[in-house]
């Protein structure tokens, strides 16, 4: 630690650190001089002589030195304190820039905010006028629509008004279209019914016909069997191709006797093919029949 602070002087103070040491070092010299001067033999005055001018020559020697540092270290501490008085008019002079330049500044602020407060002012003015103006609007525009709202209401009881007359119209005009269509249906119905009963009665004429132009065809082919009743007779059902081949034979109902029943069903297949009716809408592929030998 004391090392580490005496190093720090001498480099804060080089030059009297350097004149302390010559200082010291002159006496330590007339010390070993006086010394030895006392302690040795007296020498020869000659030699005493010469030692005394040296003596002499190393003393002023060693005071112009210690003059020549002082000076150095007086104009190095002008040279100091000229650099510390230049420092700190630079200080002083930064300090006052720094003041005006703040003042500058403050003026800057206060100009922009009252300019801010100008606009702000300026601002609420417009916005008022604004709002009035639109508070304005609204109410022309809620007039407005209350006298459209009006005049649609008129508009729309005027549409509902001539809507409920079409209407009425229209119901009146399709009930007599309903009505003469439903007389005109029920007249065309009535035709038609005739005409389907007609045709049917002409149908079934035919076809009872063709049953008994089967039955007599098949009579033909029937072989009576040595055994036979009055009351005998079987239910045939018969499919045939559109030209009257019998596709298949199958008895339904006898009440007679088996030689009587396969009588029939060999008539029946003996038959092939059947007649053809006349009118092509009798025809049938499938035809169910009653077989009865005449008596």
């Amino acid at each position: 630690m004391i090392e580490s602070a005496l190093w720090q002087m001498i480099k804060r103070h080089p030059v009297a650190m350097g004149l302390s040491v010559a200082v010291h070092l002159v006496l330590l010299v007339i010390l070993g001089v006086g010394l030895t001067h006392t302690s040795a033999p007296t020498p020869p005055k000659h030699n005493q002589e010469k030692i005394m001018e040296a003596v002499v020559v190393d003393a002023g020697a060693v005071k112009a030195e210690a003059e020549k540092l002082k000076r150095a270290e007086q104009q190095k501490i002008q040279q100091e304190d000229d650099r510390k008085r230049q420092v700190q008019q630079e200080m002083e002079n930064a300090r006052k820039e720094r003041e005006r330049e703040e003042q500058r500044t403050a003026d800057l602020k206060r100009k922009q905010k009252e300019a801010e407060e100008k606009e702000l002012a300026q601002q609420k003015k417009l916005d008022q006028e604004r709002k009035e103006k639109q508070q304005e609007l609204e109410k022309l525009e809620k007039k407005k629509q209350a006298e459209e709202k009006r005049l649609a209401e008129i508009a729309e009881k005027r549409k509902a008004e001539e809507a409920a007359e079409k209407k009425r119209k229209d119901a009146a005009e399709a009930e007599d279209r309903r009505r003469q269509e439903e007389a005109e249906l029920q007249r065309k119905m009535a035709e038609e019914e005739k005409k389907r009963a007609a045709n049917n009665s002409r149908l079934q004429n035919l076809r009872d016909q063709y049953l008994l132009q089967i039955q007599q065809h098949i009579s033909r082919h029937w072989l009576q069997p040595a055994q036979m009743a009055v009351n005998w007779q079987c239910e045939v059902k018969v499919q045939q191709n559109p030209m009257g081949e019998i596709q298949s034979v199958q008895m339904l109902n006898c009440n007679g006797s088996e030689a009587f029943r396969s009588s029939v069903e060999q008539a029946v297949m003996k038959s092939s093919p059947l007649p053809v009716p006349r009118d092509p809408d009798v025809f049938d592929k499938t035809l169910r029949f009653i077989f009865k030998p005449k008596a």
